[in-house]
């Protein structure tokens, strides 16, 4: 897990209660604020997005109020999987947002959640692209840069097709989602937006976040913080399925099967499993800040078995959940370092 607020990735053993921590302060001066990891457990590395936010007098309160606000670049570090050590780090834009691997592990693709740019340029009367932030695309080996290019505004969550050809974004800011060909340098795109009409932009309606893929790759599993619901992206019409309620801030969630999917919610804080095919919630539960407070993303293991982060208030540590797909019910939990955002598995 990467520890947002403590500069330090976080291990747990799946197996037991043990928990291990290893700091990533690069920087004494700054504050990292590790965002989001990938790991490649063939070729034991790992790759984690630094964003060096504000300091804490020039944060705004509220949930993820600091998260895109930034205005020094950030850094993407390649670690050695065994000792957690850092090996490299390269320059990426403002604001980090998601870090995905290719499913061969030859690319580590970069999102960047920069709104700050998005208010920057709004203020100024610039044209919408100059609001757009990038996406970047590098080589897991040399880490240099392959690619980049400007997509929408504050894009966040990436999914990747199983050819390793497309990459599903989830732009918060433009209401949309985008869909970049990764078999090109110049990262051609195309936009598909999530309602009839969009908001202002950087001021989002729906204000996209997540994009997860289902296991067949039929699907994308969109969660939409602003508009407080779920939406389906079928990959074959380029279209969504209408918006599924769920009455809270839906987070990263993943699919559990083809067809299911669990999505943590924040305020209220719970999960909710859904049928992407029908379209409908099958369960939902609610979680306590002593279970879990603030559920930022959920994943599945190889083993299929299901994690879920857990912020919490940012102050004090945060937590790691196992529940059972089936019935949401927590069965294990460990404690993490402080505001934890970000899962992976090294196997």
């Amino acid at each position: 897990m990467t520890d947002n607020g403590s500069d330090q990735i976080t291990v747990i053993d799946r197996e037991s209660a043990e928990v291990l921590s290893r700091s990533i302060d690069i920087d004494k001066t700054a504050h990292e604020a590790p965002h989001h990891l990938a790991v490649d457990p063939r070729a034991r590395r790992l790759f984690v997005a630094l964003a060096f936010p504000p300091p804490p007098d020039d944060e705004k309160k509220g949930p993820h109020a600091n998260h895109g606000n930034a205005s020094n670049d950030g850094k993407l570090a390649k670690l050695d999987l065994a000792t957690l050590s850092v090996e490299a780090t390269v320059d990426v834009d403002e604001n980090p947002g998601d870090v995905v691997l290719t499913h061969d592990g030859k690319k580590v693709l970069v999102t960047h959640f920069d709104m700050r740019r998005a208010m920057a340029a709004a203020a100024a009367g610039k044209p919408p692209n100059e609001m757009f932030a990038t996406i970047q695309v590098w080589d897991a080996t040399s880490m240099k840069k392959i690619g980049a290019r400007a997509i929408c505004v504050a894009p966040h969550g990436i999914a990747v097709t199983g050819d390793d050809k497309t990459a599903i974004v989830a732009c918060y800011g433009s209401d949309e989602i985008a869909l970049v060909d990764l078999t090109q340098k110049q990262l051609p795109t195309s936009r598909f937006v999530l309602g009839a009409t969009e908001g202002v932009l950087g001021a989002p309606k729906y204000g996209p976040y997540s994009a997860d893929p289902s296991p067949d790759d039929s699907r994308i599993l969109v969660g939409d913080l602003e508009s407080k619901d779920v939406r389906i992206f079928d990959l074959k019409t380029k279209k969504f399925a209408d918006a599924i309620a769920v009455g809270a801030r839906a987070m990263i969630g993943a699919f559990v099967d083809d067809d299911a999917a669990i999505v943590p919610l924040q305020a209220p804080d719970g999960l909710v499993k859904i049928d992407a095919r029908k379209n409908a919630v099958l369960a939902r539960v609610s979680l306590t800040k002593d279970q879990c407070e603030a559920p930022h993303v959920v994943r599945i293991d190889p083993e299929h078995r299901a994690f879920v982060v857990c912020e919490g208030d940012h102050v004090q540590p945060g937590a790691v959940i196992e529940i059972d797909p089936a019935t949401l019910a927590i069965t294990k939990r460990w404690t993490t370092g402080i505001y934890p955002d970000g899962i992976a598995f090294g196997d």
